[in-house]
């Protein structure tokens, strides 16, 4: 009913949190700048020794015996390579899983180990299959050790077992209610492990099973193999706490200068090289060009290059992966697309808890991808499934508040196999199966989950545009690696001005605004804004959610901000509620007649808001000022006289804005759709 403007996303309740009275005294006596004493007091941590943690992680990494059956793991491993007995390494097609497999194999190899790596493709399925292991067992291969896969497949492992392979599994996933029968499962979420740190990823495990085979501390390999552990945690978006800040920090120090052909020539093609290299320059530049190869093409393209020794060869391959990356992009928007198109012209579909949608022959590398963009659209849990002769694969994703894998064992019955964790997870179905699918787990959710509530934007501290220098920035920046659990600090400057709006890059396809409060300024970048339709002309009073750090330029150093969010000075989060209310309304949600009240306006509603749209005020991308100038409490009102004119043909977008289309006769507006129903509603 509501085009791509329905959605809520865009106008997120504004949230700041609060610090203890007295911590930030503390933590400035610590010796943490105004900035960061803030960001860390409004995070909760209230002591010096906390902050030194977070601030200063110890080196200090647990001991890889901690880990459940990682001495038979050894053992085993330990025998093949005595014996000279041929090993593989079964990984998988992401990057978490590609990291492991390079890292183990470029330890077993240093070993004196005869290994090769094995990486399915996606049209093979996740993980380990029997006709992978038939093959291998046909090779004359017994030994089979898993990386960032492998604790799902109890069937597999008894295949296994059958054709005389020994296995070895590694893997970060959940388990479920049965481990496979191998002669080693070392897992950090299996429930009788005791090991420390839970958080690991695939190659995390790796890594400790690379420093057990050592028979050394692991802080003892980061230089070795650092580079690898950082690419896997931050591009399986791992909480970045405990370990994970350590082997983070350190990876990337190590990657800044890396010495690998292959990484640095993954560098240079996405136009890293030689600037400051952080976990955005993982999940933004490098993760999805070594992930195009698995998605697109074939994950050992990528394992290649990061194996690859010769500085050349590294460059060509970096250039080819670039070019798989082009081609991802290109899929991912078709079937997103595509998706939307499903969802939108069902809207039983998108009253739903947990959306299930699937189409047939979509793309099977892009469907994760996909997932994660219909999830942030539309604000809950998405499964994306490719169908192909009747039988489908998905790839799921969940906000933080739901738990994926729970849903989907809950449904297991339906599912042909599933595997993953809480917030991601994969799964293979029968086409005829979809429609009990779809209501097992949105009953489940409706069961088990809380109510999606509106979008959040969280912001940690508010400050002046003259305490945003380069020292107090700089001071913050030791927050980082910034990732899950530790996210970038968003900071809210109230009262300012635009002083100035320009276009940005590549055809002014972004926005560059400069932001006044008082006698001081500072320059904000807005990305996928064009200047014609951003909503602040020069001289609106506005608030800003920044993130901030530090830019080396050709005239040095320098504080760079990038808007998260923007709105008139003052709005209260009132427009974010009603706008939650009309969209619960235009997806079929029965709303108390209060509420239908609330957004059913009256005549004089709609026609303030069309002299407005006559002047050209109202913009299709951000609606925020008219509500502002309509009245915050009016917001439900104005949406529904906005709809209410589209649906009568009175309106449409133009370069960015609601204008009128010339009509002939008048329109009874109460004849509206969206208005009848309103109407109806208020009256039950």
């Amino acid at each position: 009913m509501f085009g791509k403007e329905r959605n809520t996303m865009k106008y997120p309740a504004w949230q700041i949190r609060t610090a203890e009275p007295g911590a930030e005294d503390t933590l400035a006596a610590a010796g943490c700048g105004v900035l960061l004493r803030r960001v860390l007091a409004a995070r909760g941590i209230r002591d010096t020794e906390t902050a030194r943690q977070m601030l200063e992680p110890a080196a200090d990494l647990s001991d890889p015996f901690l880990l459940r059956d990682m001495d038979k793991a050894v053992a085993r491993i330990g025998q093949a390579i005595e014996a000279e007995e041929p090993i593989v390494i079964y990984g998988d097609y992401d990057v978490d899983g590609i990291s492991a497999t390079a890292l183990l194999y470029e330890c077993l190899s240093s070993q004196g180990a005869h290994v090769r790596c094995k990486l399915p493709t996606r049209g093979s399925g996740y993980g380990l299959t029997r006709p992978a292991l038939e093959a291998l067992a046909q090779k004359g291969f017994t030994l089979v050790v898993t990386v960032d896969n492998g604790i799902s497949a109890v069937e597999e492992a008894a295949c296994a077992k059958e054709l005389g392979l020994d296995l070895v599994i590694t893997d970060h996933h959940l388990p479920g209610d049965v481990l496979p029968e191998a002669v080693a499962v070392v897992d950090p979420k299996r429930a009788d492990d005791e090991s420390p740190f839970k958080n690991l990823c695939g190659a995390g495990v790796a890594f400790k099973l690379c420093a057990a085979l050592e028979g050394c501390n692991p802080a003892e390999l980061l230089e070795m193999y650092g580079e690898f552990v950082a690419l896997g945690t931050v591009a399986d978006v791992m909480p970045l706490v405990g370990e994970n800040r350590v082997l983070v920090r350190e990876g990337l120090a190590l990657l800044q200068d890396t010495m690998r052909p292959g990484l640095h020539a993954l560098l240079e093609s996405g136009g890293y090289a030689g600037k400051p290299v952080t976990t955005d320059t993982v999940s933004y530049g490098l993760a999805p060009r070594l992930n195009a190869a698995g998605r697109m093409d074939n994950a050992s393209v990528a394992l290649k290059l990061l194996l690859c020794g010769d500085e050349e060869q590294a460059t060509g391959i970096a250039a080819r992966l670039a070019e798989i990356n082009t081609e991802r992009q290109q899929t991912e928007q078709a079937v997103f697309a595509s998706a939307c198109g499903v969802l939108e012209a069902d809207p039983a579909r998108l009253r739903d808890r947990v959306l299930v949608v699937a189409g047939e022959d979509w793309h099977p590398g892009v469907i994760g991808i996909v997932a994660a963009r219909l999830m942030e659209r539309y604000s809950r849990p998405v499964i994306v499934i490719s169908l192909h002769d009747g039988e489908g694969r998905g790839s799921g994703r969940a906000p933080d508040s739901f738990d994926l894998h729970s849903a989907l064992a809950a449904c297991a019955e339906n599912l042909t196999r599933f595997g993953g964790h809480a917030a991601a997870a994969g799964i293979e179905i029968e086409e005829e199966k979809l429609p009990v699918f779809r209501q097992a787990i949105n009953e489940w959710a409706a069961r088990h989950a809380a109510r999606p509530a509106p979008a959040m934007l969280q912001l940690d501290a508010v400050v002046k545009l003259e305490e945003l220098t380069l020292e107090n920035v700089r001071d913050l920046t030791r927050l980082a690696p910034f990732g899950r659990e530790n996210p970038t600090p968003v900071l809210l400057v109230r009262d300012a001005v635009i002083d100035g709006v320009w276009a940005m890059g590549a055809e002014g396809r972004h926005t560059r605004v400069r932001l006044r409060q008082g006698n001081h300024t500072m320059f904000a970048s807005l990305f996928g804004v064009t200047p014609q339709k951003f909503a602040y002309p020069v001289g609106t009073a506005v608030e800003a959610a920044l993130e901030v750090s530090i830019f080396t330029g050709r005239s040095g150093p320098m504080v760079s901000a990038h808007l998260k969010g923007i709105r008139p000075a003052n709005l209260s989060n009132t427009p974010s509620e009603q706008a939650a209310w009309f969209e619960a309304f235009c997806a079929g949600a029965e709303l108390e007649p209060v509420r239908a009240e609330v957004l059913l306006p009256d005549r004089s509603d709609t026609v303030m808001l069309y002299k407005r749209i006559r002047g050209g005020q109202v913009f299709a991308e951000d609606l925020q000022p008219t509500f502002a100038a309509q009245g915050a409490e009016n917001t439900g009102k104005t949406l529904a006289s906005l709809m209410a004119l589209r649906e009568l043909g009175l309106i449409e977008e133009q370069d960015g804005r609601w204008l009128p289309v010339p009509v002939s006769g008048k329109q009874d507006l109460a004849s509206a759709p969206v208005l009848r129903k309103l109407a109806q509603a208020a009256q039950r």
